[in-house]
C-alpha cells in the first residue's frame, strides 16, 4: 500500500493519546503471545537462553506477579530486581556474552552478564537471581495488555530510539535527538553564592532540546501528568513560568487532589483532567500522559509506570483505566491511543536491534519494547514494520501540523526517516470489538487482594496509595530523578499544584 493511502487513513484519526510507560522489553511483557495463541508475533519459542559465566544455560522463564511482590518486600532485593540499562549495560546485553562462554548466536546473549556484573555486594544477590533479566510475564498478570492485544494491533518491530537508558529515550520521542543537562539560572546562582555548599539539584535530568509541540499550535495539544511534566525537564520553552500557557498542562485526575487545595489553586489551575476532557469529547489533536512514576504529595514511592520493582498489576490498572475513559468518550470514534515504553530497562529480547544510518551517532536503534495500538481505526492483528520514538512524532507532525513537510523537514534526521503509524489502520471504522467486563474483574479482584494483604501487614504504616499496595520507601534512580526534577522545577517557579 503507498504511503499517500496511509496518510488517508491517518486523517481520520483527530486525537492521538501516548502513554510512554518505563522499563520493559517486547520478550518480557509480550513475548509470551506467541505461544498463547498469537503465532504470528515475534515473541518467545521457549528456547531462549544466555548463559551464565560458568556456561550454564539460563533460559527464559514465566514469572509471577505475586511472587515478585514478595521478592519487593526485601530493601536489598527492591533495587537488585531492577537490571542494568545503562548505555554501557545495553551495549554488554547485545554482544555474545561473556568471553569465555559466548551465545551461539552471537548477539543478546549478554543480559545475563550484565545483570550480575552490575550488582554491588551490598545487593546480596544470589546465584538464582542471576536469571531475573530472562524473566518473563504472561496474560495471568497482563490481563488488560492480553485483551489489548488480541483485539488491536501489537507492533512487534518497535524498538527504543538507542540502545541506552530513559531519558535519551524520552527525549528523542519528543525531540527526535539527544541534548546535554542544562543547569537552571537559579541553582548557578546558588553554587556560585555558595561555592562550599553541595549542589544537591545539579545532577537533575534538565534538558533544552526543541520538541515537536514548537511545530503545534497551544490548541493543539496537551500534556497530562500526575505532578511536574516530563516535556518540563526537556524543552526550556516550557519552563518559562512567568509566562506560560498553563491550559497546556494538566493532571490526569483532578480527583487525586483534596477539596482545600482544588479550592486554593482556583485561580491557576483548571479543574479539568484527563479523564474530564476524555468525557466531555474535549480532548486535543495530541494528548500525552505521563504515569504516575511516584506520589510526591507524600513522597510514596507507589507508582505505576511499570519500572522495576513496581507491582505491574498496577500499571495495568492505570492503562485499563485511560481505556475506558476513551471507550466512554464522545472522540472514541476518532481517536487513537498509543502504549510504548521508553526503554526495555535491561531485560531480554531475542531480537538483534536494526542497523541505522543517520547523524544520531548511534549504529542501530535500541532495544525492541512493547507497543500497542488502539482504537476502533486500527487493523486487528500484528503490525511487523519497524518503528522507533520517532514514530510519535513522525505520525503527530504529519498528521496535525499545519505545514507537515516543512515542520518534518525541521526536525532531526531520524524523525525525517521514521515510519509513521498509519500503516496499521483500518480500512474503516470497526464495530466487532468486545466488552472488557471480565478484565475489569481481573483488576477489581487484584486491587482487593492488595489491600487485604496491606492491612494484614501490622509492621508497615497504611498506604497512601489508591490501591492499598504500598511499598517501603526505597526509591529507584528514575525516581530520584523526578524528585531533583520537581524540586528544580518548584523553586524555577512552577506554581505549587500545577503539573
Amino acid at each position: 500500500m503507498s504511503d499517500e493511502e496511509h496518510l488517508d487513513r491517518l486523517q481520520q484519526v483527530k486525537h492521538v493519546v501516548v502513554v510512554m510507560m518505563e522499563n520493559r522489553s517486547f520478550d518480557h511483557m509480550l513475548g509470551y503471545l506467541t505461544g498463547d495463541g498469537m503465532p504470528e508475533v515475534n515473541g518467545l519459542t521457549g528456547s531462549e537462553l544466555n548463559l551464565d559465566r560458568d556456561g550454564n544455560a539460563v533460559p527464559i522463564h514465566a514469572f509471577d506477579a505475586d511472587a515478585n511482590t514478595v521478592m519487593r518486600a526485601g530493601e536489598a532485593l527492591r533495587k537488585a530486581l531492577d537490571p542494568d540499562h545503562s548505555k554501557h549495560g545495553v551495549a554488554t546485553q547485545l554482544g555474545a556474552g561473556y568471553p569465555a562462554h559466548p551465545h551461539p548466536d552471537g548477539h543478546n546473549g549478554g543480559f545475563v552478564q550484565a545483570f550480575v556484573e552490575t550488582r554491588k555486594p551490598a545487593d546480596n544477590v544470589a546465584r538464582q537471581l542471576w536469571s531475573v533479566p530472562m524473566g518473563h510475564y504472561t496474560g495471568q498478570d497482563l490481563p488488560t495488555y492480553d485483551f489489548l492485544a488480541r483485539n488491536y494491533c501489537v507492533c512487534d518491530a518497535w524498538h527504543s530510539s538507542v540502545p541506552g537508558d530513559t531519558w535519551p529515550n524520552r527525549l528523542y520521542s519528543l525531540a527526535g535527538r539527544e541534548g546535554p543537562k542544562v543547569k537552571l539560572s537559579f541553582i548557578k546562582a546558588l553554587t556560585d553564592m555558595l561555592p562550599g555548599h553541595p549542589d544537591l539539584l545539579a545532577g537533575a535530568p534538565i534538558y533544552d532540546v526543541p520538541t515537536f509541540t514548537h511545530h503545534l499550535e497551544d490548541k493543539q495539544w496537551r500534556w497530562y501528568s500526575h505532578d511536574p511534566a516530563t516535556l518540563r525537564a526537556a524543552d526550556g520553552r516550557h519552563r518559562d513560568f512567568k509566562h506560560i500557557n498553563r491550559d497546556n498542562f494538566a493532571f490526569f485526575d483532578r480527583r487525586k487532589l483534596a477539596l482545600a487545595t482544588q479550592v486554593g489553586e482556583g485561580l491557576i489551575v483548571g479543574h479539568d483532567s484527563f479523564l474530564d476532557d476524555a468525557a466531555k469529547g474535549e480532548l486535543r489533536d495530541v494528548s500525552w500522559i505521563d504515569p504516575n512514576f511516584i506520589d510526591l504529595n507524600v513522597l510514596d514511592p507507589n507508582s505505576n509506570d511499570d519500572h522495576p520493582p513496581s507491582d505491574i498489576r498496577a500499571g495495568q490498572a492505570f492503562i485499563l483505566q485511560i481505556y475506558e475513559a476513551l471507550v466512554r468518550s464522545p472522540s472514541w470514534n476518532e481517536t487513537l491511543l498509543v502504549v510504548v515504553y521508553d526503554e526495555h530497562g535491561g531485560f531480554y529480547d531475542h531480537v538483534k536491534p536494526p542497523a541505522v544510518h543517520d547523524d544520531s551517532g548511534y549504529a542501530t536503534l535500541g532495544v525492541r519494547v512493547p507497543a500497542l495500538l488502539i482504537g476502533p481505526r486500527v487493523a486487528k492483528g500484528v503490525c511487523h514494520e519497524v518503528f522507533d520514538h520517532t514514530s510519535l512524532i513522525k505520525t503527530i507532525l504529519r498528521r496535525f501540523a499545519k505545514d507537515p513537510d516543512n515542520a518534518i523537514a525541521q526536525m532531526p534526521q531520524r524523525v525525517q526517516g521514521a515510519r509513521h503509524v498509519g500503516v496499521a489502520l483500518a480500512d474503516a471504522l470497526r464495530s466487532d470489538i468486545p466488552d472488557h467486563d471480565d478484565v475489569q474483574g481481573k483488576i477489581d479482584a487484584w486491587r482487593t487482594k492488595a489491600r487485604e494483604q496491606r492491612q494484614a501487614a501490622p509492621a508497615q504504616a497504611p498506604s497512601v496509595s489508591p490501591d492499598g499496595a504500598g511499598q517501603p520507601l526505597i526509591l529507584h534512580d528514575f525516581q530520584q530523578d523526578f524528585v531533583t526534577i520537581a524540586q528544580s522545577l518548584r523553586m524555577a517557579g512552577l506554581p505549587p499544584g500545577q503539573p
